[in-house]
């Protein structure tokens, strides 16, 4: 899954041309937060603030808000299959963070491209009403983790690369690509949902190095 990730708030796809909004950096995205997510609305790019924690249009208020959907059966769930058809968006992000066992216990591990380049992560959305709210609502698709940083925890974001955010965004598919990964272990400050800093991003040594 995905549970916190991280955006500097810089290096947004040039399909925005210029509506490239200002974006505070937040190095601890939780659930419930709202994130600034890219859509498109009669072949219009737009970026525009979600909340995190998915709510399809016909639920009722309070009723369970899943934060991630797995791209392997998103298009069979009833919850989230209308979106996944119709209303896919991206995430951009720096890295996000993961949670392994160990001898001295759960360790926080950052993961970013080896290049450090930002990262445009599946999602879908949809908006919700009623006669006192309205709210646009995202979930971050997931798929099986990379070889290389399976060690950390089996599942992944699904990311999109530079070259399919056009065929994403219109058509749902992705095409393969080479991605290379660094993962290492954070300070467990990342544990609170009220930090945010970019020192949350710095390795750390632990005593299993």
């Amino acid at each position: 899954m995905c549970g916190r990730f991280a955006f500097n708030g810089e290096q947004l796809p040039e399909i925005l041309a210029a509506q490239l909004p200002e974006i505070e950096p937040n190095y601890n995205i939780s659930p419930q937060d709202d994130v600034h997510c890219i859509w498109v609305e009669n072949n219009v790019h737009k970026i525009t603030p979600m909340k995190w924690g998915f709510r399809p249009s016909w639920s009722k208020r309070g009723t369970m808000e899943p934060i991630n959907a797995r791209i392997e059966s998103v298009s069979e769930k009833p919850i989230f299959r209308d979106s996944f058809e119709k209303r896919r968006c991206l995430i951009p992000a720096s890295g996000w963070y993961e949670w392994k066992a160990t001898p001295n216990g759960k360790v926080p591990f950052y993961h970013r491209l080896a290049d450090n380049q930002p990262l445009l992560f599946a999602g879908i959305y949809d908006e919700w009403n009623d006669s006192n709210d309205s709210k646009q609502t995202f979930c971050i698709l997931t798929t099986d983790s990379d070889i290389t940083i399976s060690h950390i925890h089996q599942r992944m974001p699904l990311i999109v690369p530079n070259s399919s955010v056009e065929e994403w965004l219109n058509f749902g598919t992705i095409e393969s690509s080479n991605t290379l990964f660094e993962v290492y272990p954070v300070d467990r400050k990342v544990n609170s949902t009220t930090a945010k800093g970019l020192e949350l991003t710095h390795p750390i040594r632990t005593l299993f190095d």
